[in-house]
């Protein structure tokens, strides 16, 4: 059991079995596997539970991670945007329902870390949106739907690990299109590219730099917009149609199975890309303590506050945020 601690799902308890796969002998430059299931239910009446699988195969000439799950969250939505007249008095709605991800992907032939492969994204629900706490004898709003989508990525991984990285590069980039031919009820499409680089700085410490982009065409629903890849503050809080983040997080291990981190990220929003640069930043900075599993695998349970330029929150996970 872990206790949970999410500004978007709220405060509670988790109970996950984790299976860390041994490496093969003849294998061991390949990312470790691992497979789990997990519940969770927090005091805002989110709950879940999901199964998933993240490994490769064939001396890492492929790789697959999948998921596949259930839940209901009580969220708040803030508006689309900076001026939006929300983001002071958000709407709650409640998002109940299905999900699953299949990502796979194969080595590129004469490449040592570069992959590319295809994912596929379902996700049957009902959204409900609470107008009756907005406005009294007002009657809530159900919308039952699908959102499917398929699309490539390309991916470099140069990292000496995929759990604590201490080294390497890791970049990213996907394109999902989503729409009916795929089992869904909304047209639209969705990029993402990220960038991380871990640089040593000694015996048990590492600068770990990321940045990421992502965007949306138009016609994305509001629960499907970007929103920025940072700590303190719910992720309903900044959604639009292009977002942009950085981040730094310095990670220094003190004894063979604790570490600190300390981090700094900003971030901005903005409804097309050539807009950013005018848009508005969000600051976060904090730190946290990490605790690793088990004395011969680097996976680590963490403990995080982040203060950011409009909220703060304390988080509780599972692995590294990237």
């Amino acid at each position: 059991p872990i206790p949970v601690a999410n500004p978007t799902v709220g405060n509670g308890l988790q109970v996950a079995v984790l299976y860390l796969h041994p490496k093969p002998p003849d294998d061991e430059s390949s990312p470790a596997a691992t497979s789990g299931l997990a519940a969770m239910g927090t005091d805002t009446g989110a709950r879940l539970f999901g199964v998933f699988h993240d490994g490769s195969f064939d001396h890492d000439r492929f790789r697959f991670s999948g998921f596949a799950g259930a839940g209901k969250f009580e969220l708040n939505y803030y508006g689309i945007g900076s001026d939006s007249v929300f983001s002071d008095h958000p709407v709650p709605y409640e998002m109940s329902g299905s999900l699953a991800q299949l990502k796979g992907e194969v080595r590129i032939p004469a490449t040592q870390y570069w992959f590319v492969g295809l994912t596929y994204q379902f996700l049957q629900a009902s959204l409900t949106v609470r107008t009756s706490q907005v406005v009294a004898g007002l009657p809530d709003l159900p919308v039952e739907f699908r959102n499917a989508a398929l699309g490539p990525h390309v991916t470099f991984d140069s990292r000496d690990s995929n759990y604590f990285p201490l080294s390497g590069q890791h970049f990213g980039a996907s394109w999902l299109n989503y729409g009916a031919r795929w089992g869904g009820d909304f047209a639209f499409d969705k990029g993402d590219i990220y960038y991380n680089d871990y640089l040593p700085l000694g015996s048990g410490s590492v600068l770990a730099m990321r940045a990421r982009l992502q965007t949306a065409s138009a016609n994305t629903p509001f629960f499907a917009l970007p929103t920025l890849d940072m700590r303190g503050f719910s992720r309903d809080r900044y959604r639009d149609s292009d977002t942009l983040s950085v981040t730094a997080e310095w990670r220094h291990k003190f004894a063979p199975r604790w570490g600190v981190v300390a981090y700094t990220e900003a971030g901005r929003f903005a409804p097309s890309l050539h807009t950013l640069s005018d848009s508005r930043t969000i600051t976060t900075y904090g730190g946290g303590l990490r605790w690793q599993v088990t004395a011969d695998r680097d996976m680590n349970v963490g403990l995080d506050l982040a203060i950011s330029s409009d909220d703060r929150a304390v988080f509780v996970q599972i692995g590294e945020r990237f």
